[in-house]
């Protein structure tokens, strides 16, 4: 194997390995595995809600179904170790259609490379298995095709039928269609013969997402997503970027690197190339999820401009083959295969090797698995709803990660008995909860007045925190 190999391969293999280091945060994954499961047992895509008691029978525009099918249909054959299969082959997809955007812009393996690592460093905060995943790789094969456009330009019309997959997997896929207009204007800028079959590309791509089970309603939903303030003011990966946090650290110093590089080119950068930049840092500066967005394309559109300068058919020096390259890939790969979690003890709390899953709490699954029954209703600390609704399907949580489903009442609700505000207690009778996990930072308050209520027993306890059952429960 040669350096500038070598080179190509650890721009896909470090990535790799690093998502088989990490866990599989449940936050979202769990509800996602459990609306795909009953997609792929009743043939349905579930339309209402019945994970929840506060939302139960409400409508629900299950938009990502189809990465909860292929999630879900992994899981059943291949367990977590599948799952944690998927994630790194979805990463391993991501990163190698960044790294040949970057080589179709005619720069060389060791510049693609750093690029490529570059822009999975920045875009790493988001690459949790979960259906954005799924949108990041449809992103990065965009790129790549357009990348390619003017070399191979039939290739071209495959992106209407990735922005279809893209529809139906997660709502970023209206980053199709403007990453294609973008491409437009800069053919426009350089008159470019192609730039009709580009504009025409664009058009079918921004109809394309029609063709999912829910027609033109996805642009509702996406577009009422990313506007809702339930959202945007309690999560915060929908919150502004700021310098406060690693990964805002990370944006706005990559932002800089970006902007020194374009002030040092000697040359003046085109229009269109400006404003591709300033879409896609506009997208990372709106929320901490578009930190993702902007790495990835980024780093593309700095190979683009790199290559420009230095001519699209430079070629790669001779270069022999070194045998210590081929070991030191070879031990690469033993090492991935040695991270995966089949090698790992199973956790019989949770059905899954250790270390696997993350935000799924043993101790509490199990106790609650114990004592759950048909008709319970579990009042737990949200990041951990959707880990329950799918661990414990016989009981419905309050709420899980579908945050826009729930509205604003419930959550001031929710709230009101995390703090052990004065009707704590009757907002649980109200809303028939027989179960409570209370913790220390997830429901600060609430833990003494449990305590000290006769109307509540506690069944469990460790350091994730303490269950409680309703005493009149029947046993």
């Amino acid at each position: 194997m040669t350096f500038g190999r070598l080179w190509a391969f650890l721009a896909i293999a470090l990535p790799v390995l690093a998502s088989l280091l990490a866990s599989l945060p449940s936050v979202d994954l769990a509800y996602h595995l459990r609306a795909g499961g009953l997609t792929l047992d009743t043939g349905l895509i579930p339309a209402s809600d019945t994970f929840t008691f506060t939302a139960y029978g409400e409508p629900w525009l299950n938009q990502n179904w189809g990465a909860q099918v292929v999630m879900a249909a992994v899981y059943r054959a291949a367990g977590w170790t599948g799952l944690a299969i998927l994630r790194a082959a979805l990463v391993g997809a991501l990163v190698g259609l960044v790294y040949f955007a970057c080589r179709a812009h005619g720069v060389n393996r060791r510049t693609a490379a750093w690029l490529t690592i570059a822009a999975f460093a920045i875009a790493s905060v988001a690459l949790a298995l979960r259906p954005q995943l799924f949108g990041l790789v449809f992103f990065a094969a965009t790129v790549f095709l357009l990348a390619a456009r003017r070399e191979r330009p039939r290739l071209l019309w495959l992106v209407p039928l990735v922005v279809v997959a893209w529809a139906n997997a997660h709502g970023s896929f209206f980053l199709g269609p403007v990453l294609v207009a973008l491409a437009w204007l800069e053919d426009v800028h350089d008159g470019h013969t192609a730039a009709t079959r580009t504009l025409l590309v664009a058009i079918a791509a921004a109809v394309a997402p029609v063709l999912n089970p829910f027609g033109p309603a996805v642009w509702l939903y996406a577009t009422g997503l990313t506007t809702n303030p339930l959202v945007t003011e309690r999560i915060t990966e929908w919150q502004a970027t700021t310098l406060r946090t690693v990964p805002g650290f990370a944006f706005f110093a990559s932002a800089l690197l970006v902007a020194a590089f374009l002030a040092r080119r000697g040359r003046t950068t085109s229009w269109p190339a400006l404003l591709a930049f300033t879409v896609l840092f506009g997208i990372g500066a709106w929320a901490v999820r578009g930190i993702a967005w902007w790495g990835l394309g980024a780093a593309v559109m700095v190979a683009a401009l790199v290559g420009a300068e230095r001519g699209r058919a430079t070629l790669e020096p001779l270069e022999r083959p070194r045998p210590l390259n081929t070991v030191f890939a070879a031990l690469l790969v033993l090492a991935g295969v040695a991270l995966l979690p089949i090698w790992r003890p199973v956790d019989p709390r949770l059905g899954a090797p250790a270390g696997t899953v993350a935000n799924a709490p043993p101790g509490l699954t199990a106790a609650v698995s114990g004592l759950a029954r048909e008709g319970d209703n579990l009042y737990v600390p949200q990041p951990w709803g959707s880990w329950f609704e799918f661990a414990t399907p016989a009981v419905r949580v309050v709420l899980d990660s579908r945050i826009e489903l729930f509205p604003a009442g419930v959550w001031d609700r929710y709230e009101a008995v995390a703090t052990g505000r004065p009707e704590w207690r009757a907002i649980l009778d109200e809303w028939g909860v027989t179960l409570v996990i209370a913790t220390d930072e997830g429901t600060p308050g609430l833990l003494d007045r449990l305590a000290a209520d006769s109307g509540w027993r506690e069944a469990y306890s460790d350091a994730d925190g303490r269950l409680f059952v309703r005493a009149d429960r029947a046993p």
